[in-house]
């Protein structure tokens, strides 16, 4: 899930900082929201010839109306663009667009150097330090990535005439699959109407992406031709694209505003789903989970209703009963690397050494299948300190720092970890690995610290 803040320490346990909002400028970690946006990206990225598994999509939370692609195939989207757009279609056009950039390979190589340098200087800036993990901490992960004008320095700057590659690029990825490029078209006039080119104030998403007239006529234009103008999408892709709005907006926005937006007598899914939110933010547990049980009465096979549950009762401390949630949620959707985390949390933190062994091979495929999520690694380095394994414990430590790009952690825990694990030679192996990535990194980017 999103939107608390999560301490964490090296080599200390975690703290849960219950009711704070999500740090502006951050990245967010969201299986529902994650799932939705992939059921976008995923069409177009085989569209645009690209493999799904080799692109990363980062959602980040800012209010900024924003979208750009950087180095290494990925794409950044930020949840205010989520939140302004009115159709999943126009947030499909816009990633699209991006697609094209990446497929074009329009990311100019010394801005795409800089751009990845600063990506990861501001990881390596925060990892030493509390690190920001937003919402249920095994669930979602939102990582403070510095102030509004580090972000604003690494957007891209595209030339005109990429642009217009993109935007032809992103036509034909549409027209491609049967899907209507009007979503871009309206989003494109939806930034003009709010007057997002005054030179005076410009908003970074129109600094990547200048709405030129050309533009606009290009895709009316298209239209006129193209036999998918006029097509829409299911019902499916509406309701979940409005459930994620809603999600967003109630983790992000104060309780009173969403519950005055939603009040009682809204008795519809979306009215629900908003309510429970807001009354966990604001500590009514029984309020939240009685909201959220009226969802699952009429929805048992969601799992990211079950998912909101397990993370209601495991913040209000019952921990049992948030396993049996967040092992629905697992069954209904066991291809989800991140709602395995949220059970082997809640495994690891029930009390039950019975319990362990689950929790470890909850932790073990989930790091198969995603193996980049940071608190992964920290799991897993709990359950081997609970189980003994001081050296694995390191280990683990060692590629959670490793992933925020704090170096110096990594470094030590790698080092602790090659003491510890003299006797174990795949292990070993692996720690030397990891002093030689760091080694690598700092002499590919001079920016690390």
């Amino acid at each position: 899930m999103l939107i608390r803040l999560l301490l964490l320490l090296a080599l200390i346990p975690c703290q849960v900082i219950a009711g704070a909002n999500l740090p502006n400028e951050s990245l967010i970690r969201d299986a529902e929201i994650e799932d939705v946006l992939e059921s976008y990206t995923t069409p177009l990225f085989k569209a645009a010839g690209l493999n799904p598994e080799s692109m990363h999509l980062f959602i980040i939370n800012s209010k900024e109306v924003n979208a750009f692609a950087m180095g290494g195939g990925q794409i950044a989207i930020h949840t205010g663009l989520i939140l302004r757009a009115n159709s999943a279609l126009q947030v499909i056009g816009v990633l699209a667009h991006e697609t094209a950039h990446v497929a074009g390979n329009h990311i100019l190589r010394g801005i795409d150097a800089y751009k990845d340098a600063l990506f990861q200087q501001l990881l390596s800036t925060i990892g030493g330090l509390a690190i920001g993990l937003a919402g249920s901490p095994e669930a979602a992960t939102a990582i403070l990535l510095g102030s509004q004008d580090m972000i604003e320095k690494g957007l891209l700057k595209f030339s005109r005439s990429q642009e217009g590659a993109a935007d032809q690029g992103a036509a034909r990825f549409l027209d491609s699959l049967g899907y209507s490029s009007r979503g871009l078209l309206e989003f494109m006039e939806i930034l003009k109407k709010d007057d997002f080119m005054v030179e005076h104030n410009v908003d970074p998403y129109t600094m990547t992406h200048p709405l030129k007239a050309e533009r606009i006529d290009f895709f009316k234009s298209h239209l006129e031709k193209s036999p998918h103008a006029q097509a829409n999408l299911s019902d499916e892709f509406e309701t979940n694209f409005k459930r994620i709005q809603i999600k967003i907006s109630a983790f992000i926005e104060k309780p009173e505003k969403t519950l005055r937006q939603f009040p009682p007598s809204d008795t519809t899914l979306f009215g629900r789903y908003a309510r429970a939110i807001a009354y966990f933010q604001n500590s009514q547990v029984q309020e939240a989970l009685g909201e959220v049980n009226s969802l699952l009465k009429d929805n048992p096979r969601d799992a990211f209703f079950w998912d909101l549950k397990g993370q209601i009762l495991f913040d209000s401390g019952k921990i049992k009963e948030a396993v049996n949630a967040y092992n629905e949620a697992v069954h209904l959707r066991p291809d989800i690397p991140l709602l395995r985390v949220s059970l082997a949390h809640a495994l690891l933190e029930s009390g039950d050494k019975s319990l362990l062994e689950r929790a470890l091979s909850e932790l073990l495929r989930a790091k198969t299948e995603e193996g980049d999520h940071p608190f992964t690694y920290r799991l897993l380095a709990v359950y081997y300190g609970k189980t003994g394994q001081t050296g694995l414990a390191a280990l683990s430590l060692a590629e959670m720092a490793l992933q925020f790009g704090d170096f110096k952690m990594a470094e030590q825990q790698a080092k602790r970890s090659k003491h510890l694990l003299k006797g174990d030679p795949i292990n070993y192996a692996r720690a030397k690995d990891i002093e030689q990535e760091i080694k690598r990194q700092k002499e590919s980017n001079p920016y690390s610290i």
